[in-house]
Order: structure tokens, then C-alpha cells, then sequence
């Protein structure tokens, strides 16, 4: 399927005039449906340091921890975190340090994790209305079935299917999109992506002309958006304001205007 922008589709215009007719949803999980921040990350990080101990680092468990969260708060690409830990330990071979540490960081044990309390209300409405739901998600396929299990969203009656883009990309997250909007026949307009990383689910969904809502929190949060193909039509910081934004959600719609504060390409607060 060619790509297309929202600046270049017919589509545009007439998104800035009136309420968009949205028939398919197509969520992230980490950060969009759950508190993966709150949550995930920090034992990821810490599982981590571990690893790179046990493959020979010369530093302790804690100490490497330490030095990946501090890096963390500068900027949380996992390859700038690992070129921190090799550049403070002197790690003989900083390549394969990274390597350790990444598949260590996706394969962090699952353990118990609840949904964001806006996120089961926002399904079940989508799902009463006829809006068609997905979920797509990047990692370790194994580890994020493990999540999706455990939040117990493997076989809610609101999701039509969910998808598991991975590391190795055999599957990418806007290779999940084309196939999503092929299979159901909807044109981009009428899908909506939302998600918390401006350089991958906003980017791919802008880039197919798809509407766009970015959930600013959790581990992307101080991220910015790296022109305007990574600006979402809407940011808001919980997932619950979603169905108050101003779509007309299902064939049974009607239109939400959303709170008097929102402005698109603004941010929606609580």
C-alpha cells in the first residue's frame, strides 16, 4: 500500500472542519493501556544491570543501575543508556555489553500489572459503539504476550486482535497499521492510532493519514517530536480522555466535543 501523509491526503481539509467518523482503534499496550513506567521499567532496567554483572562488567549490580536510570532521565533510548554504562565501566567491548543488556531489558520476568483505570471503560465503550479495536505492541513477542496474559486483555471481547511487532522486525508497528486497514477495508481517515512514542506509533500513523492521540506519560514522556510527522492531532496524559475528544466513534455515533480545553495539536489535561 503507498504511504501517505496527512499533509498531502484529500482527507486533511475536511479533518479541521468537522468531527471525524472513526471505525477502527488500534492501541499500543506499554504506557497507552497500563502503567508500564510505574510498573516495568525500573525492574527492566534493573534485570539489566544485572546481566551485563553476570557477563564480566567490573562494577556492582546497584552501581550499574544507578548509572542507567541517571541516564535515563537524560534520555530513555536504551542505546544511549548502554553507551553511558560502557563509557562509565570501560566496558572492553561496548557492542556486545548493549546487546546483553537490551535482551535482558525485553526479557524481564512478567509479574503482576493492572490496567490504567480509564482504559476497560474506553474498550467497552469502543465496543458498544462498533468500533473496531486492536491492540499493536513492540518487544519481545514472548515477554508481551506475558503482559497481555496477565492484564487480561488475551481474550477480551472488545479486542478484534492483537498484534506483536518485534525487535528483529519481521513485523513493524506501521506494517501492523497496512495490514489492520487492508483487512478491514476502511480508508485512513476513519482509523485512529493512540499510543506514547512520537517517533514510532504517532509517526507511523501520520505517515498512513491516519488520526493520531498521543497518551504524554510514562517512559517517552519528555520525548519530542521530531518535526511535524511526529506531532499527534491530540496529547492528553490519561487514557480516559480519549473518548472525550471530539470523534464520532461506531456507526451508532455520535459526536463528543470533548472538555472546552481541547484544541488539536494541544495537550488535554486531567
Amino acid at each position: 500500500m503507498p504511504r501517505s501523509t496527512k499533509l498531502q491526503s484529500a482527507s486533511h481539509a475536511r479533518k479541521k472542519n468537522s468531527a471525524p467518523l472513526i471505525r477502527c482503534v488500534i492501541f499500543d499496550l506499554d504506557d497507552t493501556l497500563y502503567d508500564c513506567m510505574g510498573q516495568r521499567v525500573r525492574p527492566a532496567h534493573r534485570h539489566a544491570a544485572k546481566a551485563v554483572v553476570k557477563a564480566g562488567l567490573k562494577a556492582s549490580v546497584e552501581a550499574v543501575y544507578r548509572t542507567r536510570m541517571k541516564a535515563f532521565r537524560v534520555d530513555p533510548i536504551l542505546m544511549h543508556i548502554d553507551a553511558e554504562v560502557a563509557r562509565k565501566f570501560h566496558a572492553a567491548n561496548p557492542e556486545v555489553l548493549s546487546k546483553i543488556a537490551r535482551d535482558a531489558y525485553f526479557n524481564c520476568p512478567v509479574g503482576k500489572l493492572r490496567l490504567f483505570s480509564g482504559t476497560l471503560p474506553l474498550l467497552n465503550m469502543l465496543h458498544t459503539r462498533g468500533v473496531r479495536v486492536f491492540v499493536v505492541t513492540f518487544g519481545e513477542p514472548q515477554i508481551q504476550k506475558a503482559k497481555v496474559k496477565t492484564l487480561g486483555l488475551e481474550k477480551h471481547p472488545a479486542i478484534d486482535k492483537i498484534f506483536y511487532a518485534d525487535r528483529d522486525r519481521l513485523l513493524t508497528k506501521e506494517g501492523a497499521f497496512q495490514v489492520i486497514q487492508q483487512e478491514l477495508d476502511l480508508p485512513a481517515d476513519q482509523v485512529l492510532i493512540v499510543g506514547d512514542r512520537a517517533m514510532s506509533e504517532i509517526r507511523a500513523g501520520n505517515e498512513l493519514g491516519m488520526h493520531t492521540v498521543r497518551i504524554r506519560r510514562g517512559e517517552f514522556a519528555s520525548q519530542h517530536p521530531q518535526g511535524k510527522i511526529e506531532v499527534a492531532d491530540y496529547e492528553v496524559r490519561n487514557i480516559s480522555k480519549v473518548g472525550k475528544l471530539p470523534f464520532r466513534w461506531g456507526t451508532n455515533s455520535q459526536i463528543h466535543h470533548g472538555d472546552t480545553e481541547a484544541r488539536r495539536n494541544q495537550e488535554v489535561r486531567d
